[in-house]
């Protein structure tokens, strides 16, 4: 790997896998059998908040909308825990974001993973899709992405970051830290359209790609 080349920076959901509605619908039906009848509530504030870390979820969940105020740190923990079991198996089904394998494969920059799903989780996607030796290392929940893409550019002075990410709170992160955004775009909406924001649908094109990483950074 080159010293001069920039550094890479992925999320996870809706970067290197398409798992983000699957996410979505499981968090949904993880409160199902017991509370059924919040579950339209919790759907339209999950859905609004794509992207958010899912600990924090949980905690307006059960605190404001079931409303529970006893051992509510205890209940969150248990719900974290009985979450990402639930969840498992279905995400390892989740397939990678197009054209990201050889995109990464052929890539000679240094690479991270850095997301807000807990590590565990982040560790067994990567390992299901057979690249967790493709990343020099693997940041998530409770890490803050601001804090760690601003991390990583002290770790390497001089040395553009480039962070993919596909929501909001991906970008502010990127602009709290100063770093170049590329936002992964859906076909059911482009969160960055009012942001002037250069986004891709896939990595198919990695050439173009490539290029326009050159000409943004200047590496």
């Amino acid at each position: 790997m080159s010293d001069s080349l920039p550094i890479f920076v992925f999320d996870k959901d809706g970067v290197i896998v398409e798992s983000e509605p699957i996410k979505l619908r499981l968090f949904e039906e993880l409160f199902a059998d017991e509370h059924a009848e919040h579950v339209p509530a919790i759907r339209e504030f999950n859905r609004a908040n794509i992207g958010m870390a899912r600990r924090d979820k949980l905690k307006h969940v059960l605190g404001n909308v079931i409303g529970i105020q006893t051992d509510l740190d205890h209940e969150i923990e248990q719900y974290l825990d009985r979450s990402y079991h639930f969840v498992k198996d279905a995400l390892l089904k989740a397939p990678p974001v197009a054209g990201f394998l050889p995109f990464i494969k052929e890539s000679p920059h240094t690479k991270y993973v850095c997301s807000s799903a807990l590590h565990a989780e982040v560790v067994d996607q990567l390992e299901a899709l057979g690249i967790e030796d493709y990343f020099e290392e693997v940041y998530a929940f409770p890490e803050k992405k601001a804090e760690v893409l601003s991390a990583l550019k002290t770790q390497h002075p001089g040395r553009p970051i480039v962070f993919w990410g596909d929501t909001i709170l991906d970008y502010n992160a990127s602009q709290k830290a100063e770093v170049t955004f590329i936002g992964v775009r859906k076909p059911d909406g482009n969160p960055f359209s009012d942001l002037g924001v250069h986004t891709i649908p896939d990595f198919e094109d990695g050439a173009a790609l490539h290029a326009w990483i050159t000409e943004a950074t200047g590496g």
